[in-house]
């Protein structure tokens, strides 16, 4: 089959893999149909010490099963479905209480070593892929719902709920979400459902911050105006009372900290590899600061945003800006990687 490999610092091909077959008695084969590029491919994309194998990138993706294994139980073949971006095995003590993106079994290794994309656990910017405890990880996709309304219920939607969900958003509050990529949309969005009474939509990208202001954001580019300035005149002089970091950064993730108030509530949903320099003391608990973070179990968020979109109150397509062919696919990462052609979101088909 044709898939998306990823070879080494800024080089992604289109060529042909193995076809994935079934090796446990749990998993699934699904063809994929619908499949995109996330800003976490790009930890790989940029990474120059990469001395591993080459591999298929992608987490995001849906289709139909073509072949299932003997313990399979809720999907037949097919069966349109989502694809879930972490994979749980549903019966450790850790899938039990919800956070299937730290499962015992598939996670064993290390952490995010059950995120789809890797040497581990090859990904879905393929023909196929092959997906583990089938029963925990896919989702039936209604029929009423169209692919490109549901393939972000994959990862990044869910991602964006959750950090408005970490950072407690309540009815009246003021949120500066920092990051107005793909994430951070969903986050603004989140919070806005939420109750959000201001969402300071922080970017660098003025293309993204007019887009922030036409969803109702109050757009703030930190190059021309001081974020805590702003957002103390905005709070009649208090602070944000929560912020959610969409970037992945350690000067990012130290802004979140510093612009909310005392008591304030931060969430970080980018994805940070590098170590962040604190004073706890002063930065978080002298100031009584909750902070809080997870990789994403869009088997907990599935059921929430579902209906959402369902009722129209969530349009998640409005931040796709391409979509190409799979063949494509290394043109996207270009096109995604450089901030060209006013890109938020590369979907596409196999």
């Amino acid at each position: 089959m044709k898939a998306l490999v990823f070879e080494g610092y800024q080089s992604v091909s289109y060529q042909d893999v193995p076809d994935p077959g079934l090796v446990q008695s749990g998993d699934a084969i699904v063809q994929i149909e619908r499949t995109a590029i996330c800003g976490s491919d790009l930890h790989f994309y940029h990474n120059q010490g990469y001395q591993g194998p080459a591999f298929t990138i992608g987490h995001e993706c849906l289709g139909q099963v073509v072949d299932i294994g003997a313990g399979v139980e809720r999907f037949s073949k097919g069966d349109r479905v989502l694809v879930s971006c972490t994979v749980g095995c549903g019966h450790c003590a850790i899938c039990s209480d919800g956070l299937y993106s730290g499962c015992e079994t598939h996670a064993s290794i290390g952490p995010a070593t059950n995120v789809f994309g890797s040497p581990l656990l090859p990904g879905g910017q393929a023909e196929a892929i092959r997906v583990p405890s089938a029963d925990i990880n896919l989702f039936h996709i209604p029929d009423a719902v169209e692919d490109e309304q549901i393939l972000f219920l994959s990862d990044i939607l869910p991602t964006g709920y959750m950090g408005a969900e970490l950072a407690d958003v309540r009815p009246g509050d003021t949120v500066v979400v920092i990051g107005c990529g793909p994430v951070g949309v969903f986050a603004q969005q989140a919070a806005k459902i939420r109750g959000a009474a201001t969402v300071i939509a922080v970017d660098l990208d003025g293309g993204r911050l007019k887009k922030a202001a036409a969803r109702g954001c109050r757009p703030l580019n930190p190059l021309q105006e001081d974020l805590n300035e702003v957002a103390r005149d905005l709070t009649h002089g208090r602070g944000a009372d929560c912020a959610i970091e969409a970037v992945g950064r350690e000067q990012t993730v130290l802004d979140a900290l510093g612009v909310v108030r005392r008591g304030g509530r931060v969430a970080v949903i980018g994805v940070v590899t590098s170590d962040v320099t604190l004073n706890f003391m002063s930065q978080i608990m002298a100031r009584g600061i909750t902070l809080r973070s997870a990789i994403v179990s869009p088997q907990v968020y599935f059921p929430k945003l579902l209906p959402l979109i369902e009722q129209g109150r969530l349009d998640p397509t409005e931040i796709i800006t391409h979509r190409l062919s799979l063949s494509d696919g290394p043109r996207g990462y270009e096109i995604f990687d450089r901030h060209e052609e006013d890109v938020l979101k590369v979907v596409m088909t196999p």
